[in-house]
């Protein structure tokens, strides 16, 4: 059995090994640019290769619920990697760390890293699955791809003012879930 880009999807979902090596190998500079990109202020190449095991070994473990094509595991293997990421920050944020004042004025987020960043990672997926399939796509492009809202708008078919439109509606609509307590244990 010969794994290529026409075929890895259906061996990764039943669990084969040389599947997951070839994900590794395809997938890699991605993920890593990834969970680079969220811990970077903790200056530990170890802890992003960690994170970067468990990204790649959640996929495996879950790659039963995948559907899709090549570009949709791709973004879902993105979306992990950002969650698994942001896991970590949590876990890192709780525990104390000496820091200079200098590292910590350097650290200010947006409000869609703190929205991120404070919210669980199952209770965003939740609430984004709630979302219209396109705004879906558009919030994992942005915020787990760190793609620009011209780059989005190509990708959909969209003006970069209807990605921006649909952005901010769909801030909004996350934001009242989560701080409305609009969300329940079902969804929405």
């Amino acid at each position: 059995m010969k794994i290529t880009s026409d075929n890895f999807i259906k061996y990764f979902k039943k669990g084969k090994e040389s599947a997951l090596e070839y994900v590794i190998e395809e997938y890699a500079g991605i993920v890593k640019a990834i969970v680079y990109n969220a811990l970077k202020s903790y200056k530990d190449p170890y802890m992003v290769e960690e994170c970067m095991s468990d990204v790649f070994i959640g996929a495996y473990e879950n790659a039963k619920q995948f559907e899709g094509d090549t570009e949709d595991f791709r973004k879902w293997l993105c979306t992990i990697a950002k969650f698994k990421a942001v896991d970590k920050q949590r876990k890192l944020a709780r525990s104390p760390v000496v820091t200079d004042v200098d590292e910590i004025s350097s650290t200010v987020h947006s409000a869609e890293e703190e929205f991120l960043l404070k919210s669980d990672t199952q209770d965003l997926m939740k609430m984004m699955k709630s979302l219209d399939k396109t705004d879906c796509e558009i919030f994992v492009m942005k915020y787990f791809l760190n793609m620009k809202n011209e780059e989005i708008g190509k990708a959909v078919g969209m003006t970069k003012a209807a990605v921006d439109n649909r952005l901010y509606r769909g801030k909004k609509s996350l934001k009242q879930m989560y701080v409305g307590g609009v969300f329940n244990e079902e969804g929405v």
